[in-house]
């Protein structure tokens, strides 16, 4: 019936679906989630709490291990008890004690807050960081090894820990990745009883959210923008064309102390509220519309002919539909939806307060409980159709970005390791964080480049509202970005 399960062919199991929009092909790439805390942390127990977790319920989901299907598509195999053999998660630690986090060749330049603003690399040495080193390859080697999903992977130095959850994207999203590291800090806390239940674990609620909903449907608005036949090619030959006349993109953090944001948000907020009174409209942008404009009018400055740009934009529905937003439990799944905003070529040259406001009122209209409807409805159908899951608006010399705006996730003040501190690691004046939560995090892909060009993630706040932002673009983006950056002065 199966295939790969070399090792745990004959466990008896309990077999759970992998639903429709998690196995897109999109999805099939395996991803580290990695926290910096300034503390020194107890890994075994962090070890033992998520164990815990992934016992309760069906949070015993995410113990399993995919499983190949005849028919091309996963399921996922839980054992009925799990035990040092077949455990939830691959456990691994780097014991690196006898050095301070500064002291490490490698992780003295792993990022962190800086007085200004700051851009620091990503680099390459980070990844003993992200996953143990005979982490599978793929998704295929995960299946063909029978490795559990979830991986933890702990660096151990004598004042600060790195921790590494890795996952394949088959298996959640966004949110879902906050849903699981919020119940492993109500386990550690011991607060057992306030984990919430694991819903849709076996009945895939996105497959029928389009039907029985006739009075409030309407036409989906993206349609008539939507990339097919020629159209479609001829965004392929500029995507090509592009990839080719640019150098590679390269995977950076930025760092925004609160006083920079405010100082960069202070002219186009004066803006909207000169417009709003000439217009007699209450034009509304939240920080996300200026970060978003700020790095998209960056991307159109770097080009040297005007273009268009078209935003691609993530989306929770969990937060859009009814039937999630009212349940008393969480969704571990993939539960986007995707937004498209298209930026006329002016426009993208010009001020950050335009552009967001454009871009808050194609959000509006996108994002309407019968627009997610109709995404999701068209998604179906291009997966029903043997598609991978990729729908792409605009226009086809559109110059594409994505942006993934984490804020709503709050990592940085969901996670809570408290009780695991051993002791505290930075004791310095400038610490704004309680014990155990983390500095900063971030996530990148374990088996491909992140691919699509000029990516931009609002990673959150910190506990002192500083903004953490990762891009992955080309370095005359970065140029344009570090012109900005050396624009904000601080006061005083």
């Amino acid at each position: 019936m199966v295939d790969g399960a070399p090792r745990g062919a004959g466990l008896e199991a309990d077999v759970y679906p992998v639903h429709m929009f998690d196995n897109a092909k999109v999805n099939h790439c395996l991803l580290s989630f990695i926290m910096r805390f300034n503390d020194v942390l107890d890994p075994e127990k962090l070890c033992d709490a998520l164990s815990r977790l992934l016992e309760i319920g069906d949070w015993r989901k995410l113990g399993g291990r995919l499983k190949l299907k005849k028919d091309g598509k996963f399921e996922i195999h839980v054992p009925k008890c799990f035990s040092p053999d077949h455990p939830g998660f691959t456990f691994t630690r780097t014991d690196l004690t006898t050095l301070g986090i500064d002291e490490h060749d490698a992780a003295c330049r792993f990022p962190k807050p800086t007085e200004n603003p700051s851009i620091q690399p990503i680099s390459a040495d980070f990844r003993p960081f992200l996953a143990r080193a005979d982490f599978p390859k793929s998704i295929k080697d995960m299946i063909q090894r029978d490795l559990p999903q979830l991986s933890l992977h702990i660096t151990s130095f004598n004042d600060a820990t790195l921790v590494a959850v890795s996952l394949p994207h088959t298996l959640m999203d966004a949110m879902g990745i906050q849903a699981l590291l919020k119940s492993w800090s109500l386990v550690l806390e011991g607060r057992e009883a306030e984990v919430p239940p694991v819903l849709g674990a076996r009945t895939d609620l996105l497959l029928d959210l389009d039907y029985g909903q006739e009075s409030k449907r309407e036409d989906f608005v993206l349609n008539k923008h939507r990339l097919q036949g020629r159209k479609k090619a001829r965004f392929a030959l500029q995507f090509l064309h592009d990839k080719v006349r640019n150098s590679s993109p390269e995977l950076r953090v930025i760092f925004l102390p609160k006083w920079a944001f405010d100082q960069l948000q202070q002219e186009p907020r004066r803006q909207v509220t000169e417009s709003s009174k000439a217009s007699g409209e209450n034009h509304f942008i939240s920080e996300g519309d200026i970060l978003t404009a700020w790095a998209a009018r960056a991307v159109a400055l770097s080009e040297p002919k005007p273009r268009p740009v078209t935003i691609g934009g993530l989306l929770d529905g969990r937060s859009k539909i009814p039937k999630f937003a009212q349940s008393e439990g969480v969704y571990a799944q993939n539960v986007l939806t995707v937004t498209s905003v298209f930026i006329p070529p002016e426009m993208a040259k010009g001020d950050i307060a335009t552009i967001a406001i454009s871009h808050r009122r194609q959000l509006l209209e996108q994002s309407s409980e019968p627009q997610i409807r109709g995404w999701l409805k068209t998604m179906r159908e291009e997966l029903q159709a043997g598609g991978e899951g990729l729908l792409l608006f605009g226009p086809s010399d559109g110059l594409p970005m994505l942006v993934n705006n984490l804020k709503k996730a709050d990592y940085i003040k969901v996670v809570n390791f408290g009780e695991a501190v051993v002791r505290q690691g930075e004791a310095t004046e400038s610490r704004c964080n309680p014990l155990g939560t983390m500095v900063m995090n971030y996530n990148q892909p374990l088996d491909r480049p992140l691919g699509w060009p000029n990516c931009f993630y609002v990673l959150g706040k910190d506990h002192a509202d500083n903004y953490w932002l990762m891009g992955s673009m080309v370095p005359r983006v970065w140029d344009k970005i570090e012109e900005g950056l050396q624009s904000l002065q601080k006061e005083g």
